[in-house]
């Protein structure tokens, strides 16, 4: 079966002007257009591309991690070794990598099975590639609170194999000393970037490991990691980006890297000197000032209409917090600004992925009331509801047990209802999360684990899209430094949301594994094939509506479950707004399997507040949601988040 466009498509609408394409950040990076963009969804697929641009590197890489483990894994199972050495399965891998740009020494790593952070870094260092590696330093008295792995520790081990590395103390000022340095970004050789949510780490301890596959088993043998088993699966989101947008994404990496290199006393006193001169010079604009120009046609360099063919017109946008670094004393708000303007111009839909949803700021304690407004989520969310009462469809996928501040999204959805009173009446405001299910082995009673959402992700209209680093709260819009990538492509963005769509109904196929096969990144037709250069020759299309997979997961049943039944469930999720449709459909069905104790059927469930409950016949607990306390009830098992901002 084609992908057909859906009947009502965003280039119906008419267009025109330049006040059609404000859709752009003002006073940061310039628009630029990329030569190609590949969607990585989950960690497996994110880590794999990392991978394969490491070794092939022939100049430079450049990471800004918020925390890494340097002896993760970064490549595993059938990705690593397809098969004996000799056979045709690995001979197709070793050529498959070839194409990718991987010598013959670069191969000879990755069949060795030496494919950890430390490995993959330290080869590229021994051959004479610029690596270097910065990390985020936060202040952890005594070394007892662990926010992240021991960065001083990571520094030891990276800088013994020959890798620079710097630990970014920035955010220890007296002004901000609780704001994380929160990007996630590579470049490659400047011309590869990769943006997004997936941090090559482990959670200390040992669990929530940040590689898992599509289908986020219960119990995968493939999550876990030196430290052991990491049982909570992890659902995540990365884009790679080749082309002159990589140059502002080494930009952004330089400027924080100079920064981690000033002596400790220029670093610890906030960059007062600075910021006064900006005021003087009246070069400081607020966001709302920006939004203004924006709306006014005003744009940043570069901005224009999509562009046809395989580039896209995109912009790396950043939050970088006020009083924290000299290239930036008043902050940057890119990425508020960006967000803000897609809600605004939104016409039909906008889709959401977050691990936050907070109107209030966070402090630490339970009750939201407490936390003052942030005034950059409030704009934001009034732009929602705003376009969700003019009749825009609005679905956001969260995690069921974030590992603090659930009280704080419940508010949110609540406040957004309020706001909205129209479309929460009519069905036009969507709240999902993520879960997976198996039969215990010794008793068979079904179990049911939350999939913990970390992607930060935003589709609308099928026409503009987001990734990366930012969170739906104010750390990730004002107080934390956070590096996103916005996409200005019909193509990519609908293809963008088929993928994440088609995995979480169980449409997809494979994804078990994560693969069509070994060393491959899925992909889903409209999206344009990028170029066969480096990394991007490991593209593959895939089919996501194939009838074995769906009738084998569960997603299609019934009677007439069968080719026919196939077409209608995917033809529901062509067209977005009934595709979100059929999202609820889902999550309600799979709240009456819970209920019931069955398999669920992909992984979509309802979000449902504490206060939401009793009215749909389950116990919900306003900091642990709904599936852990559940898990707990039945088998005794108690589950523990970290309790604080991760």
């Amino acid at each position: 079966m084609a992908l057909g466009l859906p009947t009502r498509q965003v280039r119906d609408i008419p267009r025109g002007g330049i006040a059609d394409q404000a859709w752009w950040a003002y006073g940061d990076t310039p628009v630029r257009v990329a030569e190609s963009l590949t969607p990585l969804v989950d960690g497996r697929a994110t880590m794999l591309a990392l991978c394969a641009a490491f070794l092939a590197a022939k100049e430079r890489i450049w990471l800004a991690d918020w925390d890494l483990h340097a002896r993760l894994l970064m490549v595993r199972g059938r990705d690593q070794r397809a098969g004996p050495d000799g056979s045709p399965e690995q001979e197709a891998l070793l050529a498959r990598l070839r194409a990718a740009g991987l010598d013959d020494d670069a191969l000879a790593q990755w069949a060795s099975g030496a494919l950890r952070v430390i490995d993959v870094l330290g080869f590229a260092a021994q051959r004479g590639v610029d690596v270097r590696v910065l990390l985020w330093h936060p202040y952890n008295p005594f070394g007892l609170i662990h926010m992240i792995n021991n960065a001083r520790a990571n520094w030891r081990t990276l800088t013994a194999e020959g890798i620079a590395c710097r630990l970014d103390k920035s955010s220890r000022s007296r002004l901000h000393a609780a704001r994380a340095l929160h990007q996630k970004c590579a470049v490659v050789d400047a011309r590869t970037a990769f943006i997004g949510g997936v941090d090559m780490t482990v959670q200390f301890g040992g669990d929530f490991d940040r590689w898992d596959t599509p289908a986020h088993l219960f119990e995968g043998m493939t999550r876990r990691s030196d430290l052991g088993p990491s049982p909570h699966p992890w659902h995540d989101a990365h884009v790679m980006v080749v082309g002159e947008p990589a140059r502002d994404v080494a930009r952004n990496f330089v400027q924080r890297w100079e920064e981690a290199g000033r002596p400790w006393y220029r670093r610890a006193a906030p960059p007062l000197v600075r910021l006064t001169r900006m005021y003087a010079s009246g070069q400081r604009a607020s966001g709302q000032r920006a939004l203004l120009r924006s709306e006014r046609g005003v744009l940043p360099p570069g901005a224009g209409p999509e562009v046809a063919g395989a580039g896209a017109r995109v912009q790396v946008i950043r939050t970088i917090p006020a009083l924290t670094y000299r290239f930036a004393p008043a902050g940057i708000h890119g990425i508020a600004q960006a967000y803000t303007l897609a809600a605004r111009r939104a016409e039909r839909f906008i889709y959401l992925e977050s691990q936050y949803l907070w109107l209030e700021t966070f402090i630490g304690l339970k009750s939201p009331r407490v936390g003052p407004t942030s005034h950059h989520m409030k704009a934001l969310l009034t732009e929602l509801a705003t376009a969700a009462e003019r009749g825009v469809t609005i679905a956001l996928v969260l995690p069921d047990h974030p590992n603090c501040g659930r009280a704080y999204t419940d508010a949110t959805i609540a406040w957004l209802r309020e706001q909205a009173p129209h479309a929460a009446a009519e069905g036009r405001l969507h709240f999902f999360c993520l879960a997976t299910s198996a039969p215990h082995a010794k008793n068979g009673m079904m179990r049911y684990r939350p999939i913990y959402v970390h992607a930060k992700v935003a589709v609308v209209d099928d026409r503009w899209a987001t990734l990366g680093s930012a969170n739906l709260n104010s750390r990730g819009m004002g107080h934390d430094a956070e590096l996103n990538l916005a996409v200005l492509d019909t193509a990519f963005a609908r293809s963008l949301r088929l993928l994440l769509w088609s995995e979480h109904t169980g449409l997809q196929p494979e994804a078990h594994t994560g693969w069509p096969a070994p060393a491959a990144l899925p992909l889903l037709r409209p999206l344009e094939m990028p170029s066969s250069a480096g990394v991007s020759a490991l593209a593959e299309v895939i089919e996501p509506w194939r009838e074995s997979v769906a009738l084998a997961n569960g997603a299609v049943e019934g009677a007439g479950a069968g080719r026919d039944a196939m077409e209608v469930a995917w033809s529901r999720l062509e067209d977005p707004v009934a595709g979100i449709g059929y999202l609820a459909d889902c999550a309600s069905r799979n709240l009456t399997r819970l209920r019931a104790g069955e398999a669920l059927a992909g992984q979509l469930l309802p979000y449902l507040r504490a206060e939401e409950g009793e009215a749909n016949g389950v116990v919900v607990d306003k900091e642990r949601g709904l599936l852990n306390p559940l898990r707990a009830a039945r088998e005794g098992v108690r589950v523990r988040h970290h309790g604080k901002y991760v």
